[in-house]
C-alpha cells in the first residue's frame, strides 16, 4: 500500500508544478502570441526574474500593453517600453501669441481670399473676422 500512496502525492506533485508553470510562463505566452515587438525580452525577463513576482508583474503588464502592429504607420512607441524604436514623443499646444496690427489685415485679406474662392462660408467668415478683430481689440 506504500507504494501507491506516493504514486498520488508524485501525481499531484506533478500537476501542481505544471499549473505553476503555466502560471509563471503567461506574460511570455501572452506576448508571443500577441506579436509584440518586444517579445524575446520579455521571455528573458520573465524567466529570469519572474518568480520575484515583481518580475512576473512588469513582464505581465508590459506583454499586454499596446503593441506596434508591422505596416502601421506608427512608430512603435505605443507599446511601452520598446526598445528598438524611436519611442512618439510628447508635445504640448500652446497658444499661438496674437498677431501684430501689420498682420490682421493680411489676415484679413487671407480670409476674404478663401470667401472669394469658396473655400470658407460668409458665417464661417464672419466668425473668423469676429475672432481675429476681437482678439486685435483685446491687446
Amino acid at each position: 500500500m506504500q507504494p501507491d500512496s506516493h504514486a498520488g502525492d508524485l501525481i499531484f506533485l506533478g500537476i501542481v508544478f505544471l499549473i505553476a508553470g503555466i502560471i509563471y510562463i503567461i506574460p511570455s505566452f501572452v506576448a508571443f502570441r500577441r506579436d509584440h515587438p518586444n517579445r524575446w525580452i520579455i521571455l528573458v525577463i520573465n524567466v529570469a526574474f519572474g518568480g520575484t513576482i515583481i518580475g512576473w508583474g512588469i513582464a505581465l503588464v508590459w506583454a499586454m500593453r499596446a503593441a506596434h502592429r508591422v505596416g502601421s504607420t506608427s512608430s512603435g512607441g505605443e507599446s511601452g517600453l520598446n526598445l528598438f524604436v524611436n519611442d512618439v514623443k510628447r508635445v504640448q499646444v500652446v497658444e499661438p501669441p496674437p498677431l501684430p496690427q501689420s498682420s490682421i489685415a493680411q489676415e484679413l485679406e487671407r480670409l476674404h481670399g478663401l470667401l472669394t474662392r469658396g473655400a470658407i462660408t460668409q458665417v464661417e467668415f464672419d466668425d473668423l473676422k469676429a475672432k481675429l478683430l476681437g482678439n486685435a481689440t483685446s491687446t
